[in-house]
């Protein structure tokens, strides 16, 4: 037993050091305006399914008649997959209506939290709800 004593307390010496890179690596959405969803009408430019969370690009025309390129980001992957999405559930071209939790910074970025495809059908985020978002 003594023999295994001094491999042991490696094991755990290790565990603490990784431990809070793990609990520590994710960024929250602190960065957002949860009090303060907008609504945007655009269309779909790319839908990029990875880790750690899944990204959707699309163009919104501004009050001037501009092209604005914003970038919203979701759950990841699997919390998707869970809600019944795939890896194709947007494409490019897709019209949607997006409701975000806009950037603190004014940029053009914000966290998914309702969308609705031109069809009316409610696409689920997979944020520990059962239900989609609602203001």
């Amino acid at each position: 037993m003594r023999k295994h004593k001094p491999l042991a307390l490696f094991a755990v010496a290790v565990g603490f050091l990784v431990l809070p890179a793990t609990m520590f690596g994710h960024h929250g959405n602190a960065a957002y305006e949860l009090t303060k969803p907008i609504e945007l009408k655009g269309t779909v430019t790319e839908f990029a399914w990875n880790n750690p969370h899944v990204q959707i690009y699309f163009d919104v025309k501004d009050d001037k008649g501009n092209i604005v390129r914003w970038a919203s980001e979701t759950v990841s992957p699997g919390l998707l997959a869970r809600s019944g999405w795939s890896k194709n559930e947007l494409k490019p071209g897709d019209q949607i209506t997006i409701t975000i939790a806009p950037a603190k910074n004014g940029a053009p970025v914000g966290y998914a939290l309702k969308i609705v495809l031109a069809s009316g059908k409610q696409l689920v985020l997979g944020q520990g709800r059962d239900t989609p978002y609602s203001p």
